[in-house]
């Protein structure tokens, strides 16, 4: 079966949600899934007008996903390749190497905007127009990306005394990438911090790194207090 919807695949609910808000901001209607394995089951009965797959999910790679795909087209001869985008904050020249021979239609890195969502959609479909949008990210978002932040330092600060370095680097690396998508910079920057440090095995303490991540996240808080007690009044 046809469907006029775009495809979303992305194991980060924040990064999920966003996505989808970008989309219906240009006027794309958008399924989520959160797995490969959920989107091929989803793509056995439903033929999407695109695909968006973020490169790491849990179950397999955006590239491993999409040669799946191809392979699964090759059962079904006449009908037009989907069209694959593949979303990632790893470096352009690494994903395109690796999608390499797969048709992969567009790569957007992140964090993604509008604009990006655009340029890469604008030659598979037609859209309407509609003006740029000069709002910020939707204060629901950045308090689900505070819930989430304030849910993960606690694991995150026995993760880097227990010097469990792995896990810390997996629960930073996991922040950072929400941080970034919402453009919340800072965040986003001492996240990495942390991140890159530990896969570094390091024999520091990284007190000072978990400081500054925890300060931003403070000041994110009263940021949306601040913009709430506005709107309120």
């Amino acid at each position: 079966m046809r469907s006029a919807l775009i495809l979303v695949v992305e194991d980060h609910p924040i990064n999920r949600r966003l996505l989808q808000a970008q989309l219906a901001a240009e006027g794309w209607q958008s399924e989520l899934v959160a797995t490969g394995a959920e989107a091929l089951l989803w793509l056995e009965h439903t033929r999407p007008i695109a695909v968006i797959t973020d490169y790491v999910l849990e179950d397999m790679t955006g590239v491993e996903l999409l040669h799946r795909v191809r392979r699964w087209e090759t059962g079904s001869p006449g009908l037009p390749a989907i069209p694959m985008i593949l979303y990632s904050g790893m470096p352009l020249d690494y994903l395109q190497n690796e999608s390499r021979g797969l048709d992969c239609r567009a790569i957007i890195t992140k964090p993604v905007g509008r604009a990006q969502l655009r340029q890469a959609l604008a030659p598979l479909l037609s859209v309407p127009e509609t003006p740029p949008s000069t709002s910020s990210v939707p204060d629901d978002l950045l308090i689900e990306l505070l819930q989430f932040g304030n849910q993960q330092l606690p694991g995150l600060r026995l993760s880097l005394e227990s010097r469990q370095f792995q896990e810390a680097a997996g629960i930073a690396h996991s922040l950072h990438g929400a941080a970034a998508v919402l453009k919340q910079t800072e965040i986003a920057q001492y996240a990495a911090d942390i991140e890159n440090q530990a896969r570094q095995n390091p024999i520091t303490s990284l007190d000072a790194a978990f400081g500054n991540l925890q300060t931003a996240l403070d000041q994110l808080d009263r940021q949306i207090k601040a913009r709430q007690g506005i709107l309120s009044t």
